[in-house]
């Protein structure tokens, strides 16, 4: 039942928590958080500018009550901000640690097959959608909304939808768009104009499904929302007597994710170090190399096996900002580059935007990955989730 991939919605000590479970090994892991306080990204509001401050480039925004966020005047695109001003904010990343969220004033709405978004007319389809056929068909069904001043981007999951399914969603989604930009002018600051779907419907959105054999969960309400949108592909899980949480292992390896040491079946390891700056992972042989005479070879297996892990634990952890790696040195050149190329590949796969930006002169690899959430172990903890296993 493990061996398959999957995403997982459960409960974990009284929290609905999602997961992405790949031959029974986690990849992301989403938390619900009831605690927040400075609203969910995606969602719309009137906002007030409170001050812009001009060193830093950027304004304070408060988009409800006593509640502020940071506005970069590099989102505005040359529009002037000046204190006092009203207009459509929409969060674009959450609130992490004592920072405010960020906000946009270009809002977009996502559904299953499009994104609809205000801050250009362009029409496109999702890079990761490569065959040029397919490129083709969805870009034909794009032209019947060339005039709508609203840009429109096809997601991954077009692939597999018909012309009719998307054609349906792209007028649905640019009405709401106009509907809701029409009524923002005649509402008052601190108005709510749209609020995300549920942060597991928001992520199933993102994905190519095809990819997972199903959804399982044991949470009646999350059945009766998912299973009229993906029918047969959605499954509840009713064993009272063993609970979805202990039959996948979530609970313990949710623990093993939060450890500073990752054990590779090679007999070495990866040592992850967060600090307010950035992630160092560094890359040891461990017991992989007593009695190894080839050593570079050695060396080159860690290394791959150490990158495949890497990247999954970016993910897992949720890790962001700048990441360093420091894998075992090695000698051959080409070594080098198949080893680059495998982090790469394995990187692409994340659905946040992760880039290897280069190896550094001191031999250290270079990561940057798109921070929209608060890392794992600090998700885990504010939300008081296991908070006997991390803390």
């Amino acid at each position: 039942m493990t061996n398959r991939s999957q995403i997982v919605i459960t409960k974990v000590q009284d929290k609905t928590i999602l997961v992405s479970v790949h031959n029974d090994k986690l990849y992301d892991v989403l938390v619900e958080n009831e605690e927040n306080t400075s609203g969910n990204v995606g969602d719309i509001f009137v906002g007030k500018v409170q001050n812009v401050v001009d060193n830093i480039h950027a304004a304070f925004v408060e988009f409800e009550k006593n509640k502020v966020g940071f506005l970069p005047l590099s989102e505005c695109q040359g529009k002037t901000v000046k204190a006092g001003d009203e207009f459509v904010v929409q969060i674009k990343q959450a609130a992490v640690k004592t920072k405010q969220p960020v906000l946009t004033i270009f809002p977009e709405i996502a559904g299953r097959f499009a994104v609809v978004s205000t801050k250009s007319k362009t029409k496109g389809v999702s890079k990761k959608i490569t065959e040029e056929e397919k490129k083709k068909e969805l870009y034909k069904i794009l032209e019947d909304f060339c005039e709508d001043p609203y840009g429109v981007i096809l997601r991954t999951s077009a692939k597999a939808a018909s012309e009719e399914e998307i054609r349906k969603e792209c007028t649905g989604l640019l009405k709401q768009m106009h509907e809701l930009m029409d009524y923002s002018e005649y509402k008052t600051r601190f108005s709510c104009l749209y609020r995300e779907a549920s942060f597991y419907l928001k992520y199933i959105r993102s994905l190519e499904l095809s990819n997972f054999e199903r959804i399982v969960t044991d949470l009646q309400s999350v059945y009766e929302e998912l299973h009229p949108i993906y029918g047969d592909k959605v499954e509840l899980y009713s064993d009272d007597s063993y609970s979805l949480d202990k039959l996948l292992g979530i609970s313990t390896k949710l623990e093993k994710a939060c450890e500073k040491k990752v054990w590779l079946k090679s007999g070495g390891n990866l040592v992850i170090e967060p600090t307010e700056a950035l992630t160092v992972i560094d890359v040891n042989t461990g017991k992989a190399i007593d009695g190894k005479r080839a050593k570079e070879t050695t060396f080159y297996k860690i290394n791959c096996e150490a990158a495949i892990e890497a990247a999954r634990q970016i993910r897992l952890r949720n890790l962001s900002g700048i990441i360093l790696i420091d894998f075992i040195d090695m000698k051959e050149q080409e070594h080098v580059e198949e080893l680059m190329q495998l982090l790469r590949m394995k990187l692409s796969e994340d659905k946040v935007k992760t880039v290897l930006v280069d190896i550094t002169k001191l031999g250290l690899v270079e990561i940057t990955r798109m921070k929209k959430n608060p890392p794992l172990r600090e998700a885990l903890s504010s939300n008081h989730l296991l908070f006997n296993y991390f803390i």
